[in-house]
């Protein structure tokens, strides 16, 4: 029977739920970690699920060295860090900066069901701003609760490895992993601005549908509803590139492909793509990939 651990403070449970799984990565197999050279950036030091944590408290006046993620599955609770409190329902992520002092506990009517992740490493403040950015909060909307999950599980199936060298490296690439699947799945809480994220969405299929046409800034904007202006700074928060160079990348993308899998010539293939002009497709072409599609199709060719 799982004992039940109670929070220094008594007002509730730290540990000890049905079902719950947990573990605690011991401190010689952080110092591991810590030397590891392809671990060091990233490591996980404590990780656990608590299905239905009824009566869950846990305070930290004493700040950790590490962050922690609290993803929630089901059920809601609140989290505060510093003195600013956050509501956390199905499908948020809250993302505890290292140092800060915080409590975290189940709502008293809908216990929450939650996963968490204590985890450090050299890259930390660079995967701490690469996840909050400039939303000034630590609290993220995932919710796609089922990719979620399995990326949770990706990274607990590692425990199973007994902390070997390579186990180790594939708990680090796992939890990684499970940080760029927030950054993809992430949705924003207001309505207004997932609308707009999803308008935005929207212009990036359209791109995958039409790479047959020559289409211009001007296209995407108004099919999304926006300014010219407007609609580049939100599609470059979501993509990380400008609306064209992300639609001449799929091109050249697509082209490399049918460079590789087709007899077609340069100019069969940059007519299938939208260019008029062989000679403008190939210098594009170049600037994306670093030499001219004869020289690409040629050294694949070799490399195969």
């Amino acid at each position: 029977m799982t004992k039940c651990v109670q929070d220094e403070s008594g007002k509730g449970i730290r540990e000890g739920f049905i079902r719950q799984r947990l573990a605690v990565v011991p401190p010689q197999i952080i110092k591991r970690c810590q030397a590891h050279s392809l671990v060091s950036n990233l490591y996980i030091t404590d990780i656990g699920e608590f299905p239905l944590a009824e009566n869950h408290y846990v305070s930290r006046k004493e700040a950790v060295a590490e962050a922690i993620l609290i993803y929630c599955l089901d059920g809601s609770g609140e989290v505060t860090i510093e003195d600013q409190s956050y509501t956390v329902k199905p499908g948020n992520a809250v993302v505890i900066p290292p140092n800060q002092s915080h409590t975290y506990r189940a709502s008293s009517n809908e216990p929450w069901s939650i996963f968490w992740i204590h985890f450090g490493g050299e890259q930390l403040p660079e995967v701490m701003e690469y996840l909050i950015e400039d939303r000034k909060t630590p609290l993220l909307f995932v919710p796609d609760r089922q990719i979620m999950k399995n990326a949770f599980e990706d990274i607990y199936v590692c425990l199973s490895y007994n902390y070997s060298d390579a186990g180790l490296l594939a708990m680090s690439t796992a939890l990684m992993s499970l940080v760029s699947k927030i950054k993809l799945h992430h949705k924003d809480n207001n309505q207004e601005v997932r609308k707009i994220e999803q308008r935005v969405a929207g212009t990036i299929a359209f791109m995958h549908e039409h790479l047959h046409m020559h289409l211009c800034l001007r296209d995407f904007a108004r099919r999304a509803g926006m300014s010219g202006q407007n609609y580049s700074k939100r599609f470059k928060a979501k993509t990380g590139q400008s609306p064209m160079a992300y639609f001449i990348q799929l091109k050249i993308q697509k082209a490399c492909r049918l460079l590789i899998e087709t007899e077609q010539s340069i100019g069969e293939i940059s007519q299938q793509l939208g260019y008029e002009d062989q000679y403008y497709f190939s210098r594009q072409f170049k600037k994306v990939q670093g030499c001219s599609p004869s020289h690409y199709r040629g050294s694949v060719g070799e490399d195969v």
